[in-house]
C-alpha cells in the first residue's frame, strides 16, 4: 500500500469542500423564488545576525578538497543516558544517537507514561523515536550525523569511532542533574572534530555543539542531520489521520512541511532530495505526536531535505471501507525516511535540540527558554500541524487551542477523555440552539410561502410569454410581491448554524488529531481515541445518526417533484459520502460528530414540538346553509 493517504488535511479539506458544495447545492436547488529558489549548492551555514538575517555569506576558508580515510583503531562504545523522561543511546561510531525512547510526557498539566502505538493493559511497547530501518541502513540514517561538501570527510565523521569523554557506559540522571558528554576524533589527515552533548534530567531540550576543523580551519557548509523519520515506529500502518513522519521547518515567516510521499520525486534508487530556500529559524522531523527539532544558534540560509522509500510488511489491515466489505486485507505499505540537513556553525556554538512530544501544553512552555537561549523569537509550538495552509492555520490555531484547554478541563473533572468530548459537544451544540431555532422558523416560513411563490412565478411566466418586458409595472409589482415573501425566509440565513459550525469543526478535528491526551485514551470499547474504531461501530453510528438528523431538520421548500427527489438524495447520499470520507477517522472526532448528531436530533424534536406550523381550519361540508351565513355574489364570467 502506498501512503498517499498521509495527506490527512488534504483529505479533510476535501471533505470540507464537498460538504460546502452539498450545502450550497442544497440552497441552490431549493431557493425561494427571487425577483428577476535558490540553488542547493548555495545553501550555507553561514551565520547571520538576528537583526540582519540577509547578510551575504562570507567567503569559505581555503581547505583541502578531499580527505582520505585512515584505519579505525578506536574501540566502539555505546553510552546509555537514562533520565525520568527519556532513555538515549549514543554510539561512539559517528557520535550519533541509535536509540531515543520517550518514557514520560511531563507538563504543567500532567505527568503521564508514554508507550508505542498498540500498547494496552497487557502489552506495552517502548516509544522508540528512531526507525529500525534507519538504523539498519547502510550508511545508517540516524540523528546527529554530520554532512559537508566532502563525501570522504563525511564518511570519516559518521563511520569512525570517536573517543568518549566519560568512562561509564550507563549514566543515570536524577532530578535536577545534567551531564555533558564529548566525542572527539583527530585524524592524521588534519581533521579535528569534537561533538559535545549536554543532557538534562528534567528537560526535553539537549545541547549539541560541533567543533570541526581541517588543517586548523573551520569546515564550511557543515550540517547537523535530524532524522530520519522521527516518530512512533510501533504504528502498524499509517492512515489519513495517523501520518508518517514529515520534515517541518520555520523558514522566513512561514512553516513548511514536506512529507515523504508527495513532496519528493524519487530516482531509480528510491532516493530524493529537495532544497527549501530562505532563512531557517529551526527545522526538524516528526509525526503527528512526536518530533525532534534543531534550533541553530543563529539563523542560516537554505535547508536541505533528503528522503528514501522502502516497502515493509505489516499486520493485515483494510485501507478503506470497500476493502473492508470485500475482506481484502493488505499486508504491506510503502514508507519513507526523511532527514533534515540543518546548517550549523562548526565552531563549537551550541545548537539546541528538542526531542519529545508535540503536546501543546509542553511546547508552549518551551518557547520562552528556547527564544532566550537563541536570542531571537522561536515558536516551537508550530511543530504541531494546525494546518498545511497558512490562511487556514491563522484561523484554526487560535480556535484549536481553547478547545484543547476545554477538553483538558473536562478530562480533569471526569478522568475520561471520551466523556470530556461528549460534555464539550453538548455545550457546544447548546450554544448553537438559538440559531437552530431561527433556522427552523426560516425554513418553515419559506415552505409556507411556496404555493404563493409558485403562483407568482406562473403569472410572471404568463406575462413573459405575452411579451411583457421586465420593466413593465405589472412585472415590477410581481417582483415586489416576491420580495415580500422572501423577507425573513432566506435559507442561507437558516444555514447560519451549519456555517458557523464549520470552522469550529475543523478546529475540533485539529484539536483531536493533535491532542496527546486523546492518544492512548480509552472510552467504552475504543482503546485509543486518536485512532480509528477497531469495530467501526462509530463510523456506522455516525452515518445513521446523520440520516436521522437531516431527515427531521426542516429544509427549503420543494415545490416540484424534481426538488423533492433532490432533497431525498441529499438526505441519504450525504451520510454515505461522509461514511467513506470519515472511515478510520480518529474515534474522538467520530464520537464528537456522532453525539453532535444525537443532540441535533433531540433539539430538532423540541423545536418541531414548540414551532408547529399554523394551518388554517379544514373546510367543512354541510348539508344545509347556516342562517347566519353571508351570501356571496357570483363573479361575472370572464369569457
Amino acid at each position: 500500500m502506498d501512503t498517499s493517504n498521509n495527506q490527512n488535511q488534504y483529505r479533510f479539506l476535501t471533505a470540507a469542500v464537498l460538504s460546502m458544495l452539498v450545502l450550497f447545492g442544497w440552497s441552490y436547488f431549493n431557493p425561494p423564488p427571487k425577483p428577476p529558489a535558490e540553488n542547493a549548492n548555495t545553501a550555507a551555514n553561514t551565520a547571520e545576525s538576528n537583526t540582519n538575517p540577509l547578510q551575504p555569506a562570507p567567503t569559505p576558508a581555503t581547505v583541502p578538497e578531499s580527505t582520505t580515510a585512515a584505519p579505525d583503531t578506536a574501540p566502539n562504545r555505546t553510552i546509555t543516558i537514562r533520565s525520568p523522561l527519556y532513555e538515549v543511546k549514543l554510539d561512539s561510531k559517528g557520535g550519533v544517537a541509535t536509540s531515543w525512547i520517550l518514557l514520560r510526557n511531563r507538563t504543567e498539566k500532567g505527568d503521564d507514561e508514554l508507550y508505542g502505538a498498540g500498547s494496552n493493559g497487557t502489552i506495552t511497547k517502548p516509544l522508540q523515536l528512531i526507525s529500525e530501518k534507519a538504523l539498519t541502513s547502510s550508511p545508517r540514517e540516524v540523528p546527529f550525523r554530520l554532512s559537508t561538501d566532502d563525501a570522504n570527510l563525511n564518511a570519516i565523521l559518521n563511520e569512525r569511532n570517536y573517543a568518549v569523554s566519560v568512562t561509564e557506559d550507563a549514566i543515570n540522571l536524577g532530578s535536577g542533574e545534567e551531564k555533558a558528554i564529548e566525542f572527539s576524533l583527530t585524524d592524521a589527515s588534519g581533521i579535528d572534530v569534537k561533538k559535545r552533548f549536554v543532557f538534562r534530567a528534567d528537560s526535553y531540550l539537549s545541547d549539541v555543539s560541533v567543533d570541526l576543523k581541517r588543517g586548523g580551519l573551520p569546515v564550511p557548509n557543515t550540517k547537523l542531520l535530524i532524522g530520519a523519520s522521527i516518530g512512533d515506529h510501533a504504528i502498524n500502518h499509517h492512515t489519513f489521520y495517523q501520518i508518517e513522519s514529515e520534515a517541518v521547518a520555520a523558514v522566513d515567516d512561514d512553516i513548511v512541511r514536506h512529507q515523504g510521499y508527495y513532496s519528493f520525486e524519487y530516482n531509480a534508487n528510491n532516493t530524493a532530495s529537495l532544497v527549501v530556500p530562505g532563512s531557517v529559524n529551526w527545522a526538524g522531523v516528526g509525526d503527528a505526536y512526536f518530533a525532534m527539532a534543531a534550533i541553530p544558534a543563529v539563523r542560516s540560509q537554505g535547508l536541505e531535505l533528503r528522503a528514501s522509500k522502502y516497502e515493509v510488511q505489516t499486520e493485515p489491515f483494510f485501507s478503506s471501507i470497500f476493502q473492508w466489505v470485500i475482506r481484502n486485507a493488505e499486508t504491506k505499505e510503502t514508507r519513507h525516511l526523511v532527514t533534515a540537513h540543518v546548517p550549523i556553525t562548526s565552531d563549537g556554538t551550541v545548537t539546541q535540540v528538542f526531542a519529545g512530544s508535540k503536546d501543546y501544553f509542553l511546547l508552549n512552555t518551551l518557547d520562552a527558554p528556547i527564544s532566550q537561549a537563541a536570542g531571537r523569537e522561536v515558536d516551537i509550538v508550530d511543530l504541531i500541524n494546525f494546518s498545511n495552509y497558512s490562511i487556514i492555520r491563522a484561523i484554526v490555531k487560535p480556535l484549536s487551542i481553547p478547545i484543547l484547554y476545554a477538553l483538558h478541563f473536562f478530562n480533569g473533572i471526569t478522568h475520561n477523555y471520551g466523556v470530556a468530548i461528549i460534555i464539550f459537544t453538548f455545550l457546544f451544540y447548546s450554544l448553537l440552539f438559538p440559531l437552530r431555532w431561527k433556522q427552523s422558523k426560516s425554513f418553515k416560513k419559506a415552505a409556507g410561502n411556496a404555493p404563493k411563490m409558485k403562483e407568482l412565478q406562473d403569472k410572471m411566466k404568463e406575462l413573459q410569454k405575452k411579451g411583457v418586458p421586465s420593466d413593465d409595472p405589472r412585472m415590477r409589482q410581481l417582483q415586489m410581491d416576491q420580495l415580500k415573501l422572501t423577507k425573513d425566509a432566506l435559507p442561507i440565513g437558516g444555514c447560519l448554524p451549519m456555517l458557523l459550525q464549520f470552522p469550529l469543526l475543523i478546529a475540533f478535528y485539529t484539536a483531536i488529531t493533535i491532542s496527546l491526551q486523546a492518544r492512548m485514551a480509552s472510552f467504552a470499547w475504543i482503546p485509543d481515541l486518536s485512532s480509528g474504531d477497531p469495530w467501526h461501530l462509530l463510523e456506522f453510528g455516525f452515518a445513521i445518526s446523520m440520516v436521522l438528523a437531516m431527515k427531521f431538520t426542516p429544509t427549503g421548500p420543494a415545490v416540484t417533484p424534481e426538488q423533492q427527489m433532490q432533497q431525498k438524495m441529499m438526505t441519504y447520499l450525504m451520510p454515505v459520502m461522509m461514511l467513506w470520507i470519515m472511515w478510520s477517522a480518529p474515534s474522538g472526532l467520530l464520537l464528537y460528530w456522532f453525539f453532535g448528531n444525537i443532540v441535533s436530533f433531540g433539539q430538532q424534536m423540541i423545536i418541531n414540538h414548540y414551532n408547529k406550523p399554523t394551518e388554517p381550519p379544514a373546510a367543512e361540508v354541510v348539508e344545509t346553509i347556516p342562517k347566519n351565513a353571508k351570501r356571496v355574489k357570483a363573479k361575472p364570467a370572464t369569457s
